[in-house]
């Protein structure tokens, strides 16, 4: 196969300081109208995508009739939910716990517990700050059953006075209770400035972590298995009696530990479990990077199969009435789950608890918690309740490290250490693969990533004319005139608006040039390309210029893009943004070289390609979706110039805090190829 060349270009250009007001009549570069609301089509397209994928889930839900069905529903699941977690680590490895110190509460006997102070490694050197709750041994006699306690999202985490509350009320009962500090929260912060961004610094980890083939969740769920594995060393804990509690985010936590591993006996997320397909994407936006597994909604994987995947297990899902997580979906998601506990036999075992309070770990909520605890695992069904004044410390008393802080001790290391770890043995892995696979079988690897279908598999686009708009004032001497009109796909729903720029002299060739920033970003670049005779097709792709989404600052705007929730319910469906992109721009490449002009109607997708088209793209967005392009489809285009270098996913890895687009991150790319890959697959043969 002939190679195409590539040129990279480092030449910035500058707009002409010419004023608008010169001009009769100003520029206007817009092709869409206000009605089609331009910035909500790709949550509009992806919510109807995840409408859609419902109603698989649903049917799939429906066929659960006998245990045998729903035995093999939960392994499929499980094995779903694990791969999308990732690599993990070594399970023999020591953990090497230590006690810190121990300390003591407790008001006349009746209520006293001691805590000790523990650092234990779930991965070689990754440290886990925690505080252990133990009985008061004068009242209760060891070994105990054993209760896990996960944080939300507070900068104190284990030490915050609600996530102290329940370990306290179970060790006061006769449980043993651990709760331990989740990544960037107490006494885990994975940078030593800024701490306590906490949601922030789950994000961030998440950049690096998709990448790979990871997820935030990775290694929160990694650091539950370590601390059960921890409960059950222990001689004073049963080591077949072991419990999950968490709220929040902690309640995220419990549903994931509780559907995957087996030693969890007993379950009570709380303020956590409604509804993906009905509740947290359509009601209100995707949280956090951990709260995110990709591919979910596409494989059908609810939160309601959290609690499916650990049936018949003791499971309570808690909520409260006025919470952003749906009441409604809560009871919902229980009713599913409970109808399916019931054909084991086992109803009572699939339950429910509100408060008429907002999101939060209330003291119902939280005696809940311990009462379904002891239920379960103690076989005491006990209407205990929090004292008024619960003993409890001061959060500068719960701290396990010397320094208050894992990564101040020697050697300690990071989430980002553990994904440049990662990141090394995969640039090995990929460069042994690169010498033993053909073209063919590296375009086949990047379509299995990205998503990307083969050119005579896309749908044909539709195209609507929009009329002719007014040439600016600096284009009047080369440009005969400028077309609107918006390209059509994905059956109309995403719509591409674009301008086409017919030189005076006749054409020698069609360029579509892109920009990050917008189709009319850089005006300059357009006239280059018009001074050497070429027609110019300026188009914006899904998300860009003027269907470019604004959304909250949940995903810092700084650090992600403004499109943070709209990538997220991609990456829910198993939709990379890279590989829709990529997409567009085929489907435009190819429309373009099967017509003459814009106003044609479009031909028969077997017509043999007319021209081969150039690629104009400035910023390393666009220019990562013309790589791709470029690689897939060679036969389309003549040439791909770039303004600016793409940085390689293997840097933004190793750097950990990294500026980067989040729409430029593609699950689990690094496994297979990196952009300097991309480069050496279409660069001249030597």
């Amino acid at each position: 196969m002939k190679r195409m060349i590539i040129f990279v270009l480092f030449t910035i250009f500058f707009l002409s300081n010419t004023s608008a007001q010169n001009a009769e009549k100003p520029f206007n570069g817009d092709v869409l109208s206000a009605d089609a609301k331009p910035k909500e089509m790709m949550k509009i397209f992806l919510s109807g995508e995840i409408a859609k994928a419902k109603t698989v889930w649903q049917r799939r839900y429906d066929k659960l009739k006998t245990v045998n069905d729903i035995t093999k529903y939960q392994a499929e699941r499980k094995e779903f939910f694990l791969q999308q977690l990732g690599k993990t680590w070594d399970r023999n490895a020591s953990l090497n716990p230590q006690v810190t110190k121990t300390l003591e509460k407790g008001i006349s006997g009746k209520n006293a517990y001691r805590v000790e102070m523990l650092v234990f490694e779930s991965i070689p050197q990754f440290y886990v700050s925690a505080a252990v709750f133990l009985p008061d041994e004068t009242r209760f006699k060891p070994p105990y059953p054993a209760v896990l306690v996960v944080s939300g999202h507070s900068g104190l985490a284990k030490s915050y006075e609600i996530y102290q509350k329940v370990p306290a009320l179970a060790a006061s009962n006769g449980l043993l209770a651990m709760s331990i500090d989740p990544i960037a929260q107490g006494e885990r912060s994975q940078f030593l400035t800024d701490k306590g961004k906490g949601v922030a610094d789950h994000n961030i980890i998440g950049t690096g972590s998709i990448l790979l083939g990871r997820n935030t969740a990775t290694f929160e769920y990694w650091d539950m298995v370590r601390a059960i594995d921890y409960l059950q060393s222990r001689p004073d804990v049963m080591p077949d009696k072991i419990g999950v509690t968490g709220n929040s985010g902690g309640g995220t936590q419990t549903s994931y530990i509780m559907a995957l591993d087996e030693r969890v006996t007993v379950a009570a997320p709380s303020c956590y479990l409604c509804g993906l397909y009905d509740s947290i994407l359509p009601k209100i936006e995707p949280q956090d990077a951990e709260q995110n597994i990709f591919g979910q909604l596409a494989f059908g994987m609810d939160h309601v199969d959290y609690c499916i995947m650990r049936a018949p297990k003791p499971t309570l899902i808690e909520t409260a009435t006025k919470d952003f997580f749906p009441v409604e979906d809560a009871w919902k998601t229980a009713r599913n789950a409970k109808r399916i506990f019931d054909r084991f036999g086992y109803a009572e075992k699939m339950s429910i608890i509100e408060h008429d309070n907002e999101h939060g770990w209330h003291q119902n909520l939280r005696e809940g918690s311990v009462r379904w605890m002891l239920r379960w695992l103690a076989g005491r069904d006990e209407q205990i309740a929090e004292v008024k004044d619960m003993p409890i410390f001061k959060p500068n008393e719960l701290i396990a490290t010397p320094d208050g802080e894992v990564l101040k001790i020697a050697g300690a290391r990071s989430t980002f250490n553990l994904n440049r770890d990662y990141n090394n043995e995969l640039l090995a892995i990929r460069k042994t693969k690169n010498e033993n696979r053909n073209n063919n079988e590296f375009v086949a690897t990047i379509r299995n990533i990205t998503g990307v279908r083969p050119l005579a598999e896309i749908p044909e686009v539709s195209v609507e004319n929009k009329g002719k708009t007014n040439i600016p004032e600096t284009l009047t001497e080369i440009v005969a005139e400028i077309e609107r009109f918006v390209i059509k796909t994905e059956n109309g729903k995403i719509l591409l608006p674009a301008l086409k720029f017919v030189p005076k002299t006749e054409s020698k060739g069609t360029a579509i040039f892109l920009h990050e920033k917008g189709k009319t970003a850089d005006l300059p670049q357009i006239e280059t390309l018009l001074r050497n005779s070429k027609t110019v097709v300026a188009v914006d792709l899904r998300g860009l210029g003027e269907t470019q989404a604004i959304r909250s600052q949940y995903y810092n705007h700084q650090w992600f893009g403004t499109d943070g929730t709209d990538y997220y319910l991609a990456y829910l469906l198993g939709k990379s943004y890279v590989g829709m992109r990529t997409e567009d721009l085929l489907v435009i490449a190819r429309w373009l070289s099967e017509n003459n002009s814009v106003n044609n109607s479009v031909n028969n997708s077997e017509q043999k390609i007319k021209q081969k088209i150039e690629i104009v793209a400035s910023g390393e967005t666009v220019g990562l979706i013309a790589l791709h392009a470029a690689v897939l489809e060679p036969s389309l285009f003549s040439n791909v110039k770039l303004d600016k270098p793409i940085r390689s996913w293997y840097d933004v890895v190793q750097v950990g805090r990294s500026f980067y687009p989040i729409t430029n991150l593609v699950h689990g790319a690094l496994l297979e190829y990196d952009v300097p890959d991309l480069l050496q697959s279409i660069k001249p043969e030597q």
